[in-house]
């Protein structure tokens, strides 16, 4: 329907009147495409022409002249900046002005859930077995990826997280066990694979303090770590997987109750 209305405004543009023989005038061309920009999707105006930038290798200018080009309002094109900074895929800084960042997925995931989990604590269960079934489908095109130095870099993440649950008063070995599950798949190099699992541990940071907080649940659950880890050493990945599965039984064992505390 949009493409529609644009493409009869410009035979608008184009076209005689047939009727009185006489050319549309400067104003009527202005107003014709005026109409044609406030057809365009201007929520995706800005998305797009940065894409655009980052393509084309090409610097972000102001934004005066992105109002100018876009064909956009001041006020619009920071309201467009604001949404493209909440989601990370640029940094607006007084200096430096507008840069591009990586794109990932992952503050999307993180800004959307955040506000559906505050309405319903229960999506946060659901994420939980996104994030599961993801990490079983992807575990043995992943493993077979790790090199030497990332097998040894989980040995000391088990090592390190066994050293914290010794400590008194103890200290949850909370960002082993994210750098542990998500330094698997990593060498995969999947852009949403990786981004969904990042706001997994993103929104569950606080809620893993809840779920293991005492010593013989941490034990249990690095052991079984431990065991995953081996067994990737040792290229045994069936017993690697089955090690995971069993990790992963006994996360949902926990009382969803108490993965919703942090939410009420």
């Amino acid at each position: 329907m949009l493409y529609f209305h644009i493409e009869n405004a410009i035979k608008e543009i184009l076209m005689l009147d047939l009727y009185t023989s006489q050319a549309y005038n400067l104003e009527n061309l202005i107003n014709i495409i005026n109409q044609i920009n406030t057809m365009k999707p201007v929520k995706l105006a800005l998305l797009s022409y940065l894409a655009k930038i980052v393509k084309e290798g090409k610097s972000i200018p102001s934004i005066a002249q992105l109002g100018k080009e876009l064909g956009l309002s001041n006020a619009s094109v920071r309201e467009q900046l604001e949404v493209a900074r909440q989601l990370e895929l640029v940094e607006v800084k007084t200096k430096t002005g507008i840069q591009v960042s990586p794109f990932s997925i992952n503050p999307a995931i993180c800004l959307a859930s955040k506000y559906g989990i505050e309405i319903n604590p229960e999506l946060l269960w659901d994420l939980l077995s996104v994030r599961q079934h993801l990490e079983l489908a992807y575990w043995q095109e992943a493993v077979v990826k790790l090199s030497n130095e990332d097998v040894e870099y989980l040995g000391s993440l088990v090592e390190s997280a066994m050293a914290k649950i010794g400590k008194r008063p103890l200290v949850a070995p909370i960002q082993e066990h994210r750098e542990f599950h998500l330094s698997i798949y990593r060498p995969l190099n999947n852009t949403y694979l990786n981004g969904i699992l990042e706001a997994y541990w993103d929104l569950f940071h606080e809620s893993e303090v809840r779920l293991y907080n005492d010593q013989t649940s941490l034990i249990n659950v690095w052991n079984h770590h431990q065991k995953i880890y081996q067994a990737i050493a040792s290229k045994q990945y069936e017993v690697g997987y089955q090690a995971l599965r069993t990790h992963f039984e006994l996360v949902r064992t926990n009382s969803k109750a108490t993965l919703k505390q942090r939410f009420e």
